[in-house]
């Protein structure tokens, strides 16, 4: 039991203490040297620091794209060419991943949600706004868990006590209730129904996180129509928040917390470490800036582990589409000479000190992935006008025609599976987007990702060794043994 506690309490304390800075609009408590959890937090501020503390845990749990882009097929080796084993699908029980760390984040929002009730706070409405957030953040990480592992422990209480109880690992099907039941719980906290600060959970990010739960659970647990009707109410709400697209799709990416956005994490000069973006973006010295004057690149913080890759580049097949130069540019070692390879041109950060850094907000979600949810939704109910409609709004603003072709399902499951590639490229939800679409029968994964092609290599993660070694009651991942 005592090695249990250790492996959630270490990085509750370390949370606890490292976590609390972050927007310094947001934070002006002093935090307690004296950090336990007999004192602290003593009121409804000093729980704001810990929900802040939370989100910065999220944001780096995000910032990666082992989990998203690496094992679908928007990516190629770059000049550097360090791969991961999830790109090269090289899964195995030996070299399964680790949950350790998501689960100290969880323990502080338990945490948070266990003593919210018994804290002054200057009004209701500010405690009703914290546990929401809370809810919110906590079906945010085991709606993440349940994609990449499957089953997973379920805990909704604090791990507070050496001698607590041990559990294995939960399933799917019951995590997925409880993620339901804390989305449905936030949005009836929220206290408002606008957007706030986008930085943050309102009641609009609940909805879209509950979209995208349903078309999930609709299709990969095979939930259907009742859960796709469910999606398309969820979107409906956010469009009623006065969601809309930006005219120009750079605009996106440029503006911070526009009018698109939905959720998006905070993300600065003091905050960046490493953003995803750096891996597909380029050294000064694997290029001519001269030759290459748009590519984002840096004399550091960069490393070209990854081009954008052939089927990525290969949809964007309309001369006319505004967000193909804001998607990938190929770069040169001279005027006139042979392409090297291609770098990512979503994010540009900024120069700061002569050194670029990828500065922009982690984007969770916006608008036009909604529009391309409810056109998914449409698609599966086989309501093919009404989804069609909805992708046009997507393909007009990027400056393409009317979809014109076959009205088939699958002719058009596949175009919005396309056009999802298109408009969502590295946020990243490009792994997850296949494995719905995998599920519907649309593609064949092992067919359709080329480095699962031959393979057998189970969709869910392996889960590492040392956990199992921990935990005698957690179980390898189906497939794995």
């Amino acid at each position: 039991m005592k090695q249990l506690y250790k492996i959630f309490m270490f990085p509750i304390f370390l949370g606890l203490v490292f976590g609390l800075t972050g927007c310094e609009d947001v934070l002006d408590t002093e935090v307690p040297s004296d950090i336990v959890f007999g004192n602290f937090p003593a009121n409804g501020q000093e729980a704001q620091a810990l929900l802040q503390g939370i989100y910065r845990d999220l944001k780096d749990d995000y910032n990666s794209t082992y989990y998203h882009e690496d094992r679908g097929e928007g990516f190629d080796v770059g000049v550097i060419g360090t791969v991961s084993n999830a790109w090269s699908q090289n899964i195995t029980s030996t070299n399964g991943t680790s949950w350790t760390g998501y689960y100290g984040a969880l323990n502080n929002i338990n945490f948070l949600l266990s003593v919210a009730d018994d804290l002054s706070f200057s009004n209701e409405n500010d405690r009703d706004k914290l546990k929401a957030e809370a809810l919110f953040l906590r079906a945010t990480y085991y709606f993440y868990m349940a994609r990449i592992w499957g089953d997973v422990p379920l805990l909704t209480e604090p791990v507070l006590s050496p001698d607590a109880e041990v559990i294995g690992r939960t399933p799917v099907a019951q995590v997925f209730t409880q993620i339901n039941t804390d989305i449905s719980e936030a949005i009836s906290l929220f206290p408002s129904d606008g957007f706030g600060d986008k930085n943050f959970a309102s009641k609009p990010a609940a909805y879209a996180l509950q979209a995208d739960v349903k078309m999930w659970t609709g299709k990969v647990l095979g939930g259907g129509t009742p859960d796709f009707d469910a999606a398309l109410s969820a979107i409906q709400k956010i469009e009623e928040q006065g969601a809309t697209l930006l005219d120009a799709f750079n605009d996106v990416f440029d503006t911070k917390k526009n009018d698109e956005i939905i959720f998006a994490i905070f993300n600065d000069r003091d905050e960046v470490n490493n953003h995803y973006a750096s891996t597909l973006s380029v050294r000064d010295v694997n290029y001519d800036p001269v030759a290459s004057p748009d590519i984002p690149g840096s004399s550091a913080n960069v490393r070209h582990n990854y081009s954008p890759s052939e089927g990525i580049r290969n949809l964007f097949t309309s001369n006319t589409d505004v967000r193909t130069g804001r998607t990938f540019l190929p770069f040169y070692l001279e005027v006139g000479g042979p392409i090297i390879s291609y770098s990512q041109t979503r994010y540009y950060g900024e120069i700061i000190d002569g050194v670029r850094l990828f500065t922009n907000d982690f984007i969770i979600y916006r608008w036009s992935d909604m529009l391309l949810l409810r056109a998914e939704a449409y698609a599966a109910k086989n309501d093919l006008e009404n989804a069609v409609i909805a992708l046009d709004l997507v393909r007009n603003r990027a400056n393409n025609d009317d979809y014109s072709g076959s009205m088939d399902q699958n002719s058009i499951n596949l175009e919005i599976l396309s056009e999802r590639g298109r408009e969502l490229f590295l946020e990243p939800k490009r792994w997850w987007d296949l494995r719905r679409f995998h599920a519907d029968g649309t593609i064949n994964i092992y067919d359709f990702v080329p480095n699962l092609q031959g393979q057998t290599t189970p969709l869910y993660w392996s889960v590492s060794e040392s956990v199992i070694a921990q935990n005698p009651l957690i179980t390898q991942t189906e497939g794995y043994d």
